[in-house]
């Protein structure tokens, strides 16, 4: 049985629905991508590192093999700083069933040792969707929540990586999402904290525009060798039935993310991706 089949109605209408801070920072489509590109493999223990609203978290689970017993299902710490994004986070759990495989906790990646439910070296993978920007890089937002989910002004991406790393068991994975453009700045302190990078994703709003998005799969004392695959194009120009143009999904992001059905289409003058 399929999630879009599944007897609880806020798993079928997933991400729709989902409880979020009124003035917070929101969930875009990088954290569903991420949660596909995380999907398919027989995790057991999962941290995910600035949970937020639980969306990454939420997303994995529903797209988890089904023909596994139950004692092969994998649980989910969420962790964030941010104590209304983990009521929110609670509440979604809540709603969407998931009270035994999913605990969003209080907690700064910067001082894992202080999380409750945390072991080192006790995961097998970890997902992180971090502060894309430095400080200074880009417009900073008003609102305090906002300025802390995209930018590094307190939790630096070395913070997260570092938490990552301290999480994961030897040949653990890291899964993440962040931008093209911090590629070089990413590699340097994936090296310091012992992540090596083996998969990349690049994903690109359409076929002739520049890529927007990266995701990345590291392993915790990992090899050198690095695959790169096929770029995940997101939409194509349309129209609809009254002429306007606007971004349709393209068959290959539903095919990767079936998530994306909730929002196949929109006017071509909004923007598709997180600022």
């Amino acid at each position: 049985m399929s999630f879009q089949d599944d007897p609880n109605p806020h798993r079928r209408s997933f991400p729709r629905g989902l409880v979020q801070p009124k003035q917070g920072f929101r969930f875009s489509i990088d954290a569903l991508l991420l949660a596909c590109f995380a999907a398919g493999r027989q995790h057991r223990k999962v941290i995910d590192l600035g949970t937020g609203c639980g969306v990454i978290s939420l997303g994995l689970l529903l797209i988890d093999p089904k023909e596994r017993s139950p004692g092969e299902s994998f649980h989910v710490l969420g962790v964030d700083s941010n104590r209304e994004m983990v009521a929110a986070a609670q509440a979604n759990t809540e709603k969407l069933d998931f009270g035994t495989r999913f605990t969003p906790v209080i907690g700064n990646v910067a001082a894992m040792n202080e999380i409750p439910g945390f072991r080192p070296g006790s995961f097998d993978a970890a997902l992180c969707n971090p502060p894309y920007r430095p400080v200074g890089h880009g417009r900073m937002p008003s609102n305090p929540a906002k300025q802390s989910a995209m930018f590094e002004t307190g939790t630096r991406i070395e913070d997260f990586l570092k938490a990552a790393s301290l999480a994961l068991a030897t040949r653990g994975r890291l899964y993440m999402v962040h931008l093209p453009e911090h590629l070089p700045r990413l590699l340097g302190h994936l090296a310091a904290a012992k992540l090596a990078p083996k998969r990349l994703r690049l994903v690109h709003p359409h076929q002739n525009k520049p890529a927007s998005l990266l995701l990345l799969e590291t392993r915790k004392g990992g090899n050198p060798g690095l695959s790169v695959e096929a770029p995940l194009i997101l939409y194509h120009r349309d129209r609809s039935p009254a002429g306007h143009v606007v971004h349709r999904t393209t068959a290959e992001a539903l095919e990767f993310c079936p998530f994306l059905a909730s929002n196949n289409s929109r006017p071509a003058s909004k923007p598709s991706e997180r600022p």
